[in-house]
């Protein structure tokens, strides 16, 4: 069992509850939980902690609070803390929860077979505790038998409110016929073997509607309407097609669409957004069908929905309600990304009125940095990237959030970068880095994300990046931490490369029972490849340097002179004109190819033995400036490490005139993409791991770029494009400022406030380099 010391006293007195049994007919398992307490007087704070395996949603005296928590493991199962003073109230209060549990994995669950709730509090004498006092039942109206909303997530909402009732969370609700949990689980019982605090704050929350209603459709119901387990299924085997309209979306009349008919409207948001559908339907008679399908995309002549269906991640985000008679209200459980929602009213008598909004939900994101630029492509590119990013943090950094909402950790190295030109908090960064290293291999590999059931994700290339981004948390805050917890962890998968050497030739070598991503695109994975390789000297070196940080000279040097005989063995690649090749076959014939990968990295790197220029001049500029055509293009994730390649050898105008040409489609659609050219319905629209564009304008056109952990130091190398241009960095030792603005005779002014405790290098054109503190005004010309 696991106990922390700083584990508050008042959650050893709680056990884990459940209706019936806590391991019995879990699958997509709602249950609902009430607590009735006196209470002398409010207090100033009222810390409440509460989980659930796998969530919940808190409501005190019928008010909702929150929804939680952080996805992890049982082993060491993530609490909220949350202060509910403002819901309280003198004499008697009630707590309400509706929980759920999926009953399976998916791609941020593992399930260990048991749901659970667990809350506790203690205000004064007054404590509140889960236990078998508590009214609770399972939620029969939820109908059990529906199919997942992808591959990767949980199980669509069928609801018959015919059954449920509205106001179980009120107060004054009579919850006397409700059950007694079935039994208990003490404290740190299996398999909640122990406890943490979720690192996070809690997600922001707030009302929305959606935007304008742009199309309607009608048509005859497809078979089985009624009983389907997949409502997306069921729309998608029906006319999808709208014609035009333009009307509010909030609020819909329905006219009666009569028995076995449907009339479906086309809801845009504006953009992409996350949340939970909320609808309200009054007038109907009972038993009328109301169905939500959400996709990212319509087809811009028909009105219909891009859906490919069946596709591999089985996308299906759609979800239920049958409505009472009189006013129903509902708000859908599962949080879902998407821009455009087709509802469906089936079965309808009489005219309804049906209010559409949508609760949001997301990381609380501030934009205290910012990016201004005279040039309007880029500042709504900019723009773009910021909300994607805001789009894709939850409670992790997840890719998307439609497809899939898995903490993907190449992708998360990116966000993290993202996060850090908005806002100084490392906190999401941290607990991914720590999800991450909770689910690792015998053997020492870490999956692609985590929590996750998909053992057919385990990247070896993720596994270094984890690493790197361990070096990344030190170079954002400063602070040994991050390493410190989890250096066992990196002892153990620096073990599993150890192993993969391939004694002949010093590299090494892909393990087929993995999957070695490396980028979206056809570079040579094979045997001994380059890039994988490269990765390793890069983590090996970063890994090197937080041990001697940290005190261990011994495990430094043993890294280091491992990393310098990678690079002499990388070096036998290089071409007789200084390119370096993509690895080595299984044979020991050397790969013909040099890619832009391997360039780009060896750049990184700083690899001796090749020729720098020629990678420059023969391989990244022509294909950045698209004169050439290379077998391996470099994905709209991976292209960022081939940006900073061509920045830091003044590249910047190559740079922006990419960005502004692919980044252009998706500023129209308002969040980036998975690639540059997804196939609609089935790749992501809404992919950060693209939505890099974000910082590197605020290195080139704003000019800041980091040099030192913690933003001790920076280069100050502006790009003046346009009339103006700027930046503002929220480093940990604060803001750190630039503007330039041309003026009317042709010269530039240049502005560069830096706070206390950082350095810049400062490299305008047409003047030497100088270093300064503070503040800087110049006039180029």
């Amino acid at each position: 069992m696991l106990d922390r010391p700083d584990l508050p006293e008042v959650l050893r007195h709680a056990e884990w509850i459940w209706p019936d049994n806590c391991g019995w007919d879990n699958y997509n398992a709602y249950a609902l939980f009430r607590k009735a307490f006196e209470l002398p007087a409010v207090p100033a704070a009222a810390p409440l902690f509460i989980t659930a395996d796998q969530s919940y949603r808190l409501y005190v005296n019928g008010r909702y609070v929150c929804r939680g928590p952080a996805r992890g493991f049982q082993s060491h199962w993530p609490y909220d803390e949350v202060d509910v003073a403002k819901f309280l109230r003198r004499g008697r209060n009630v707590l309400a929860v509706r929980a759920h549990n999926p009953g399976q994995s998916n791609f941020q669950y593992v399930t260990q077979g048991h749901a659970g709730l667990l809350v506790a509090a203690q205000w004064g004498k007054t404590r509140v505790v889960t236990d078998r006092s508590w009214a609770c039942r399972r939620q029969a109206g939820v109908s059990k038998n529906t199919v997942p909303t992808s591959l990767q997530l949980f199980p669509q909402e069928h609801i018959d409110a015919r059954i449920e009732v509205s106001n179980w969370a009120a107060p004054g609700f009579d919850d006397k016929k409700w059950a007694k949990p079935g039994h208990a689980r003490r404290f740190n019982a299996m398999p909640w073997s122990g406890l943490e605090p979720r690192m996070l704050p809690m997600l922001t929350e707030k009302k929305i509607e959606a935007a304008r209603c742009v199309g309607v459709g009608e048509g005859v119901c497809a078979k089985d309407y009624r009983t389907t387990r997949d409502a997306a299924w069921t729309r998608h085997e029906e006319d999808k097609t709208h014609r035009p309209a333009q009307s509010s979306a909030s609020r819909l009349k329905v006219p009666p669409t009569g028995t076995g008919r449907f009339r479906s409207y086309l809801l845009d948001f504006g953009r992409t957004v996350v949340g939970c559908l909320t609808l309200d339907v009054e007038g109907a008679r009972g038993g009328e069908i109301v169905d939500s399908l959400h996709v990212e995309s319509i087809d811009e002549k028909t009105l219909a929905p891009h859906l490919k269906m069946p596709a591999w991640c089985k996308m299906a985000f759609a979800n239920r309600l049958v409505c009472r008679a009189g006013a129903t209200r509902h708000e859908f459980y599962h949080p879902f990304g998407f821009r455009f929602a087709v509802l469906t009213v089936r079965d309808s008598k009489v005219p309804l009125r049906v209010h559409v909004g949508l609760k949001w939900q997301g990381y609380p994101l501030p934009r205290d940095g910012s990016f201004t630029t005279s040039d309007n492509t880029l500042a709504k590119i900019w723009e773009t990237c910021a909300w994607t990013q805001q789009c894709c943090s939850l409670d992790a950094y997840v890719d998307t959030p439609w497809r899939e909402q898995a903490q993907w950790w190449g992708d998360a190295r990116v966000q993290a970068w993202n996060t850090f030109h908005l806002t100084n908090d490392a906190r999401l960064f941290r607990r991914g880095i720590h999800c991450i290293a909770s689910q690792q291999l015998p053997n020492g590999l870490t999956y692609g994300h985590a929590p996750t059931m998909a053992h057919d994700c385990i990247l070896p290339d993720f596994t270094l990046i984890w690493m790197l981004t361990i070096w990344d948390h030190y170079w954002q805050t400063g602070a040994l931490e991050a390493f410190r917890a989890h250096r066992e962890a990196v002892n153990r998968a620096l073990g599993y490369f150890r192993g993969q050497i391939d004694p002949r030739l010093g590299l090494i070598v892909y393990d087929p029972r993995y999957w070695l991503f490396l980028d979206w695109t056809d570079i040579y994975k094979d045997h001994a490849p380059t890039v994988y390789n490269l990765w390793l000297v890069l983590a090996l070196e970063r890994m090197a340097a937080l041990f001697r940080l940290d005190g261990d000279g011994p495990r430094a040097r043993e890294l280091e002179q491992w990393s310098a005989k990678t690079r002499a063995a990388l070096s036998k690649l290089f071409t007789a004109d200084g390119l370096l090749r993509d690895g080595v076959k299984p044979g020991g014939a050397l790969v013909p190819t040099a890619s832009v990968h391997s360039q780009t990295l060896a750049m990184m790197a700083g690899l001796r033995g090749g020729n720098a220029c020629r990678m420059l001049e023969r391989v990244l500029l022509p294909h950045i400036r698209e004169q050439m055509s290379f077998k391996a293009r470099p994905s709209s994730y991976w292209i960022t490490y081939v940006f900073t390649a061509l920045q830091e050898r003044g590249c910047a105008t190559d740079v922006l005139r990419y960005i502004r040409k692919y980044w252009t489609p998706m500023a129209e659609h308002g969040t980036t993409w998975e690639n540059f050219k997804p196939a609609p319905g089935d790749w992501s629209l809404s992919h950060a791991w693209s939505a890099h564009p974000l910082y590197h304008l605020m290195q080139t056109i704003g000019g800041i770029t980091q040099t030192a952990p913690a933003w001790k130091e920076i280069v100050f190398r502006p790009h003046f494009l346009g009339s103006h241009g700027g930046a503002v960095i929220p480093s940990p030792q604060g803001r750190i400022e630039s503007h330039w603005e041309r003026s009317k005779d042709g010269r530039v002014n240049v502005t560069l406030a830096l706070p206390k405790g950082v350095r810049a290098r400062v490299e305008c054109p047409g003047r030497q380099p100088l270093r300064i503190a503070g503040r800087i005004q110049a006039v180029l010309g």
